[in-house]
């Protein structure tokens, strides 16, 4: 404590510190020249010496050889972390055994090479590198030639508004910062002049730093007016930013929902707070713009908002949009949706639908039997949510189950399996004995002999397992655009049971490769298909120097 109070030269607190840390100094070997200090010194110092030790370091050099006020020097070598292990990172010393060579090297080292000032200040803010390095001076180096950026940070410090607050403050108004000597303690007392205390000010300034821009006084003031300072100290989050404008709009819009009643409006807010700051109200406006497309009236909408204080508005945006995807991916038409979400909105928005597939293929059912049950019962979906566990829908789930099992096993048969292999064939098989037997025939249908067909599925059962739309436009693609015969197919079925998709991108991509002169012509399928993503890369890919980039935008384009 005696080093803060009263700061001593810079030769006395390099003996303090030699001395605090002369425990540390053992014998050592010859260490690499090449190695940085950080890394030598690890294996003597504990880590949280060796920060320590930079801390007071650079302390020293702010404010004793740069000058800066205690309060920034001190903020500035003890809250910049990256940039202490940086410097530390550039430093090399082939002797530097304990703490005195460690404040030796950096104090050298500064000496000799002054630092981006701005660097360690904007860090000390809570900026990280990626917010900061835009922000950085071209043309200066050191804070002092930057008045008002540190007059203005002492007219913020002492009105009690923290260093990482700075920083969210800078990031969204850079320019109060830039203000001329007494404007911004002038514009801060504008604001208390208008009847708000020093806490709300502070709090006001943080969340919304553009009011000491000017821009949107009036709007803030109207907001305050309607809803209370309390209200609004009480449920602004510092963590947040908010534009009264959009505020003030959502605010008006509520009230005209509620033609005009001022109490009812306020009774609405103050057990939905979100409706108006989540976003400053965007969220509200999309949902209200949403329903007001799927048929609700004015009247309507204020029962369709979020009718829990805790549930969030973008949230409940996001659970009704997937559940219009949904409606609109089973092919229900327009009108039926529009009844749904005006009967059901409250609840659909609590809480999110899985996905299409997902219904398909465990609810046992088509496109048009899943219309038909939401129309009649539309509370059904609640059992479809994200975290339960999908049931066959009703009056799907009485299936011959013995007859099924005996047609699939009568169609196994005729594949040529025998009963002592059957057990081990009916687990590869997956599905309806009358599914598979459809499937089969559809692959003769393509030209294939009886033989070929058996010797596909039981080289590959997998074939088997998916439709026969699906199938179709496999064989299709493969065989009538790209050109590569049935016998193909019949050498290596295991290609079907990768997506259209997968085939689309990788057969684009050996022929981008192939017109170029980097690809083989006329590969087999099994060598474009089979590798994974990264293999196919480093095999292919990589031929050309615009491949990489060329095989992104493919899977991009298939993925729409």
């Amino acid at each position: 404590m005696s080093l803060i109070r009263n700061p001593r030269s810079p030769t006395s607190l390099l003996n303090w510190v030699s001395h605090k840390v002369s425990t540390f100094k053992k014998p050592q070997p010859p260490i690499n020249p090449r190695r940085s200090l950080s890394s030598t010194t690890t294996s003597k110092l504990p880590r949280n010496e060796i920060r320590r030790l930079t801390q007071l370091a650079m302390f020293d050099y702010f404010y004793n050889n740069r000058g800066l006020q205690f309060l920034i020097a001190e903020s500035m070598s003890k809250h910049a972390p990256l940039f202490n292990d940086t410097l530390l990172n550039q430093l090399h010393n082939d002797s530097a055994s304990c703490g005195d060579d460690v404040i030796k090297s950096i104090t050298k080292f500064l000496l000799y090479h002054p630092v981006n000032e701005f660097e360690p200040f904007f860090e000390s803010l809570g900026l990280k590198p990626s917010e900061f390095s835009p922000l950085v001076p071209c043309d200066k180096m050191f804070l002092n030639e930057d008045v008002f950026l540190l007059e203005n940070y002492h007219v913020f410090w002492n009105y009690g508004i923290g260093r990482e607050k700075m920083g969210k403050i800078f990031k969204e108004a850079r320019e109060v910062f830039g203000y001329e000597s007494g404007v911004l303690a002038s514009k801060i007392e504008s604001l208390e002049r208008l009847g708000f205390g020093k806490v709300f000010v502070s709090k006001l300034i943080v969340c919304t730093p553009r009011v000491l821009t000017g821009e949107t006084i009036l709007e803030m003031v109207s907001v305050v007016d309607t809803v209370g300072s309390d209200w609004v100290l009480e449920n602004l989050s510092e963590g947040g930013s908010y534009d009264w404008r959009c505020i003030h709009r959502c605010l008006a819009f509520l009230r005209e929902l509620c033609g005009g009643d001022e109490s009812e409006v306020l009774e609405l807010i103050k057990n939905r707070p979100g409706l108006v700051l989540e976003e400053s109200g965007e969220w509200t406006m999309i949902l209200a713009g949403f329903q007001t497309k799927l048929g609700c009236s004015r009247s309507e909408l204020v029962m369709r908002l979020p009718p829990q204080s805790s549930q969030e508005v973008g949230k409940c945006v996001s659970n009704l949009r997937h559940c219009f995807l949904f409606l609109r991916g089973i092919k229900m038409e327009a009108y039926e949706i529009g009844k749904v979400f005006r009967n059901h909105s409250h609840w659909l928005g609590e809480s999110r639908l899985k996905h299409t597939s997902t219904f398909l293929n465990n609810l046992k059912g088509g496109k048009k039997r899943l219309c038909q049950v939401i129309q009649e019962n539309p509370e059904e979906m609640k059992k479809w949510t994200m975290g339960l566990r999908v049931t066959p829908l009703p009056g799907t789930d009485v299936v011959d189950v013995v007859g099924s099992k005996a047609m699939k096993t009568q169609f196994l048969l005729e594949l040529g399996y025998e009963e002592k292999e059957m057990e081990k064939a009916l687990r590869c098989f997956r599905g309806r004995g009358s599914e598979l037997k459809e499937r089969f025939e559809f692959l003769k249908s393509l030209g294939l002999s009886e033989g070929e067909a058996k010797e596909m599925v039981k080289t590959s059962p997998d074939v088997l397992t998916q439709a026969s739309g699906v199938l179709e436009a496999k064989v299709d693609y493969l065989v009538n655009e790209l050109g590569y015969p049935l016998s193909t197919l019949v050498a290596f079925p295991s290609c079907l049971k990768y997506t259209l998709e997968r085939m689309k991108v990788r057969f684009a991509m050996y022929n981008w490769l192939q017109e170029r002169g980097k690809a083989d012509a006329k590969l087999a399928i099994s060598t474009i298909l089979v590798y994974s993503d990264k293999s196919f890369v480093t095999r292919f890919v990589n031929r050309h120097p615009d491949g990489p980039k060329y095989f992104e935008e493919l899977k991009r384009t298939a993925s729409l």
